[in-house]
């Protein structure tokens, strides 16, 4: 006899089906999600929750392939959960579905080590594939996003150099404003020094960047993508 997870292919093989559970604070959502995963072979919803704490509970008891994941909800958010999930539940996949899409939560998301970040605008196809793909042990990411994403990397590879060099946020400031074509007195003005003190600055500045004078030291910080 076939248990309620499988279901019989050509000959006597039998296909587990993916066991997803839906975590939503809406029922409105819950349930049409529901409806429409139903509508395919290889995916059996196994059960819903409505906040973060319930969801750690019904995972608990039902064990599910893969959890579609709000971001915002009462009690603990998304991002809280998921790192739960990780802590607990190690097969258990995690795909965030949310209409979301700000730094905050999609960094956190991230870190907290979830298989998948979707919007709610994503198609009922691409939800589907997703949950497939994810179950398979890929990791996604809405199309929507992948730019948001490549920004943040940006940042981090660009914070990474300006360490590396030894600039401080504030020398940043003062080479953006030489590119801009700043004097050393409209420097000044703009960070309320001297002009020997911007002059002294500038001179540590193209030290630090191994350049020859603050020309060079503009072209270099453009070239390494510091400003």
């Amino acid at each position: 006899m076939l248990s309620d997870g499988a279901k019989r292919s050509k000959g006597d093989y039998v296909e587990a089906r993916i066991r997803v559970l839906i975590v939503d604070d809406h029922p409105v959502v819950r349930q049409g999600i529901e409806a429409m995963l139903s509508n395919y072979s290889d995916i059996e919803i196994v059960g819903q929750a409505e906040d973060g704490s319930s969801a750690l509970l019904r995972a608990e008891e039902l064990m599910p392939d893969v959890v579609l994941l709000d971001v915002r909800m009462p009690g603990p958010d998304g991002v809280q959960i998921a790192r739960h999930f990780r802590q607990r539940f190690e097969g258990i996949k995690v795909i965030i579905l949310t209409t979301y899409e700000q730094d905050e939560y999609l960094s956190g998301a991230l870190e907290a080590g979830v298989d998948g970040y979707l919007l709610k605008t994503t198609s009922p196809e691409k939800l589907v594939d997703a949950i497939r793909r994810v179950n398979a042990g890929k990791r996604l990411l809405s199309e929507d996003l992948v730019d948001e994403v490549m920004k943040q990397f940006e940042n981090v590879a660009r914070e990474k150099d300006r360490l590396k060099a030894g600039l401080s946020l504030e020398e940043l400031e003062m080479l953006q404003l030489v590119a801009n074509g700043a004097t050393n007195k409209e420097i000044g003005e703009k960070l309320c020094w001297s002009e020997i003190t911007v002059k002294r600055r500038l001179q540590d500045i193209v030290h630090k960047l191994g350049a020859s004078d603050r020309t060079q030291a503009v072209a270099q910080a453009i070239r390494r993508g510091l400003i």
